[in-house]
């Protein structure tokens, strides 16, 4: 077996780990209440924790955000832009500005409801785990990364 089929293995049992089969029962409150956890959990307990050690900026809603940014909203601006332009060629920038910021707030504000009810269970199911500020970090710079590769490729690809 080469190193490709190894380390392909290993990326799929470690996302199976990172977001399959995490139910828990968690009781808060009256009852209990059966959650799964995702990949997206994991964001926002990464981020979660960076903003404990460090009280910084950035914490598990920004760091969830940032990928919501770079790999749903920025590509359908870009195809929205792409589309709409051709059809409505003056009066489609200003309108698709309004429309994309109002759908970014709405965006953050429910990551935001979201995890008020569920960030204490989120927080209690990786308690366990151990947090590396490098994987914090690596993680910031990759959606960034995937923002500025999105936004080169809509520049040179128009």
């Amino acid at each position: 077996m080469d190193i490709r089929n190894k380390s392909a293995i290993f990326a799929v049992v470690y996302l199976r780990f990172i977001t399959n089969n995490m139910t828990e029962d968690i009781s808060m409150g009256n009852g209990k209440n059966k959650y799964r956890f995702y990949l997206w959990d994991y964001l926002w307990w990464l981020g979660e924790k960076w903003k404990q050690r460090r009280s910084e900026r950035v914490d598990g809603s920004f760091l969830l955000y940032c990928y919501i940014m770079a790999l749903i909203i920025m590509p359908l601006m870009f195809l929205s832009s792409w589309l709409f332009t051709d059809w409505f060629p003056t009066d489609t920038a200003m309108i698709q500005l309004i429309v994309w910021l109002a759908v970014a707030l709405v965006g953050y504000n429910w990551i935001e409801k979201i995890y008020r009810r569920r960030g204490k269970a989120v927080q209690k199911h990786y308690a366990k785990h151990s947090f590396h500020e490098a994987v914090a970090v690596i993680l910031v710079i990759l959606s960034t990364a995937i923002m500025i590769f999105l936004m080169w490729l809509w520049d040179n690809c128009r």
